[in-house]
């Protein structure tokens, strides 16, 4: 199952090939769009490696039962924090995209 941010990504996606702005973009901006998906891949890496220490962390604090039963929750917290950072991510590059090249 994909989850709504895939959903919108593949979207967006399919969105590029039928708006000429998307075309022109020019090498700064693309230049510019490169370096703000590095730089949100890096916070989504980062946020994933401590939201995974803290889940491990609880792992070996709490009885295995109460900690299968969390588990749902622990996932659900991931996948808000990387649609957060996804979506602002698409924000910004959005806002690129829409200044004239």
């Amino acid at each position: 199952m994909k989850s709504a941010l895939e959903l919108a990504m593949e979207k967006a996606d399919d969105m590029v090939g039928e708006d000429e702005e998307y075309i022109k973009l020019g090498p700064e901006q693309l230049k510019a769009i490169d370096q703000i998906k590095n730089e949100y891949q890096a916070k989504w890496a980062e946020q994933e490696i401590v939201l995974k220490g803290n889940i491990q962390k609880l792992a070996g604090e709490t009885d295995p039962q109460t900690f299968a039963e969390h588990q749902g929750q622990f996932q659900e917290e991931m996948n808000r924090v990387r649609e957060r950072i996804f979506a602002e991510r698409d924000a910004k590059i959005e806002a690129i995209r829409q200044q004239k090249a």
